[in-house]
C-alpha cells in the first residue's frame, strides 16, 4: 500500500521532504557530526588567546549576494571576538560593507559591549586597493567613524596609532585575497581571511606560504567554528540543512528504485 501511494505521488513527497530538510534545521539545529578543520582549529586556537587589552580589525568587505557564502563564517568568528571581550575595530573597503557590518552585529550576541568603548564602525574607506594601502598606512587619516561621530570622542578610537596595533586582522571577501595581502602584509599581524568555498583553491597557497595566517571557508567554516565553540548557530542549521536535505533525496533515491523494480517485476509477472 505505501509502495503504491509511493509510486503515485513521488513529486509530492520529493516536495515535502525537502521542506522539511530545509527548514526544520532552521526551527533548531539538529547538530549533526561535524569535525573543525586544522584551520579552523588554529584560527579559533589563536583568538582564544586574546584578552580584553588586546584589538582586531574586522574589515567586512561583501555585500548582500555572498552573505550567504560569507555571512555565517563571520558572525561565528566575530562572536567569538565579543565572547573573549577584545576590542573590535569595524571597517569596509566596499560600499556594502557598513550595512553587511549592522546585519551582522544584529544576528549575533554582543554581550553588553558598548559601542565607542568596546567596538566600533569606522564605515566605508573609498578608493578599492588605494583605499586599503592608505589605511593601512596611517588608519588615523580618518576622522569619523560610520556615524559620522568625531573618532576623538571615541575611547576605542583613540587607542588606534597605527595598524600595527591589532592583534589579528579579519578580511572577509568572496574572491581571492591578493588586494588584501599587497596592502596588508607585513603591516598588520596575523591575517585570517574568510572566503567563500569556491575560493579555496585560491587562498589555500597563501596560507602555505605563510602570507595568511588561516582561513575560515564560508559556511562550513563558520559550521566548525560554532562547533569550537559549542554555540550553534545559523552556519550549524546551514549545515543541518544541507546534510538532512541530501540525506532525505538519498534514502527517496533508494526507495523510488525499490518502487521502479517492485512494479516492474509485478507488470512481467502480471501481478496486481
Amino acid at each position: 500500500m505505501a509502495m503504491k501511494f509511493l509510486g503515485q505521488n513521488y513529486r509530492q513527497v520529493i516536495f515535502i521532504a525537502v521542506l522539511v530538510g530545509c527548514f526544520l534545521p532552521a526551527l533548531r539545529p539538529l547538530g549533526f557530526p561535524l569535525t573543525a578543520s586544522s584551520l579552523t582549529v588554529k584560527a579559533y586556537n589563536l583568538l582564544q588567546g586574546l584578552g580584553p587589552e588586546d584589538m582586531v580589525l574586522v574589515s567586512v568587505d561583501y555585500g548582500p549576494g555572498a552573505w550567504a557564502e560569507i555571512g555565517p563564517g563571520m558572525n561565528a568568528i566575530v562572536q567569538h571576538l565579543f565572547i573573549r571581550k577584545v576590542m573590535i575595530v569595524f571597517v569596509s573597503f566596499v560600499v556594502e560593507g557598513p550595512a553587511m557590518t549592522e546585519k551582522l552585529l544584529g544576528q549575533i550576541d554582543t554581550l553588553g559591549a558598548v559601542y565607542g568603548v568596546d567596538y566600533v564602525m569606522l564605515g566605508y574607506v573609498p578608493g578599492d586597493e588605494v583605499g586599503m594601502g592608505a589605511f593601512a598606512e596611517n588608519p588615523l587619516k580618518m576622522v569619523t567613524d560610520h556615524y559620522g561621530t568625531p573618532l576623538g570622542q571615541l575611547e576605542l578610537a583613540n587607542r588606534i596609532t597605527s595598524i600595527g596595533v591589532f592583534k589579528a586582522y579579519l578580511p572577509a571577501h568572496i574572491t581571492g585575497p591578493e588586494a588584501w595581502i599587497r596592502q596588508f602584509y607585513g603591516k598588520a599581524q596575523n591575517i585570517i581571511m574568510v572566503i567563500s568555498p569556491a575560493a579555496l583553491s585560491l587562498v589555500q597557497p597563501w596560507v602555505n606560504s605563510g602570507h595568511l595566517y588561516s582561513m575560515i571557508p564560508g559556511t562550513k567554516g563558520g559550521g566548525e567554528y560554532e562547533l569550537l565553540l559549542r554555540r550553534p548557530g545559523i552556519a550549524t542549521s546551514i549545515m543541518d540543512s544541507t546534510t538532512l536535505t541530501l540525506t532525505l533525496v538519498m534514502v527517496l533515491i533508494i526507495v523510488g528504485n525499490v518502487v521502479y523494480r517492485s512494479e516492474t517485476f509485478k507488470k512481467k509477472t502480471g501481478g496486481a
